[in-house]
């Protein structure tokens, strides 16, 4: 009879028993390998299909399924390793969520972004970066931030000689100062965007500089130099390519009227008022068009024109 007390003895497996033989055959670790190599390729190939979706998506404004295809891209290049294009969709995030108003989450995915930036040391990508972070934290109203944030991206932009981000980032580091009362540091931004956009050829941003660079003189009280902007900006979005909105061209007219009154051009405020009427009227919107013939009418009188202001030949058909 055993002893309960009895020691127990390991069991020893011989070396050159088949249970601990190992394959020899080379073949199964390559097959391994490509199995492992084929499941990352199908990983990146759904990524790039959901990234691909996300920006068709985002393109037509439809926001929620944009969202959700390109977070699933995210974690996929996440699980990949694939920091180059982890980058690309944190900054498509950030400016998905900058479109829908949405400034905290536009924040937070474009810090991401420029830490995986500076990982990467892509310097175009920062200046970008950095510009977007400046514009959400003016909206959140964290205006020392956005001043930090856009004054690095100026910088960023002048180091890799990047003029139409140097452009850019004149007018937006404008607005921060606008916005922090600093009205006449702000004009003087703008002027030097404006030389910018006028050296490049980039329309767009040429009419809105001059939108706001006029907007900044009017708050200024430089009417002349208000009405110089206003007028560039309806000869540009006349004479160039693709049309100006009509809320936009209507605003334009309403602000150089209320330059040309306060500078006592009652002439010239009339021109651009008959234009906005022609609009009005064009657009059925009988309640402007009254409103309009009003203000023709007080600049006649200021002019001290006996007549009234001719009635518009199609003012019966508003």
């Amino acid at each position: 009879m055993t002893s309960s007390n009895s020691p127990i003895r390991p069991t020893y497996i011989l070396a050159n028993e088949t249970t601990v033989r190992l394959p020899r055959d080379t073949s199964l670790l390559a097959q391994a390998e490509r199995i492992a190599q084929g499941y990352q390729q199908c990983q990146a190939a759904e990524a790039a299909q959901w990234f691909k979706q996300g920006l068709s998506h985002l393109r037509q404004g439809q926001y929620t399924p944009a969202l959700a295809l390109l977070q699933q891209a995210l974690h996929s290049y996440r699980n990949l390793g694939d920091t180059v294009r982890q980058a690309k969709v944190l900054l498509t995030l950030a400016n998905l969520y900058y479109r829908v108003a949405d400034y905290l989450w536009a924040a937070d995915y474009g810090r991401q972004c420029l830490r995986v930036a500076r990982e990467l040391g892509d310097e175009a990508l920062v200046q970008q970066t950095l510009g977007h972070l400046g514009n959400s934290y003016r909206h959140l109203g964290n205006l020392q931030r956005a001043l930090e944030y856009m004054g690095q991206s100026l910088a960023m932009a002048k180091k890799i000689g990047d003029r139409p981000g140097e452009m850019r980032s004149l007018n937006n580091l404008a607005m921060v100062y606008r916005a922090k009362g600093l009205t006449r540091q702000a004009a003087t931004l703008y002027e030097a965007s404006l030389m910018l956009a006028t050296l490049l050829g980039d329309r767009d941003t040429h009419l809105q500089i001059l939108q706001n660079l006029g907007n900044t003189y009017l708050t200024l009280r430089e009417y002349p130099q208000a009405i110089d902007c206003y007028e560039r900006f309806m000869s540009i979005s006349d004479n160039g390519a693709g049309a100006i909105d009509n809320r936009t061209t209507r605003r334009i007219l309403t602000q150089l009227t209320l330059a040309s009154i306060a500078l006592g051009d009652h002439n010239r405020a009339i021109v651009h008022l008959q234009h906005h009427l022609s609009i009005a009227c064009a657009l059925g919107d009988t309640r402007g068009a009254a409103s309009l013939i009003d203000d023709i009418k007080r600049c006649y009188r200021a002019l001290g024109e006996a007549r009234v202001a001719p009635m518009h030949p199609d003012l019966t058909s508003v």
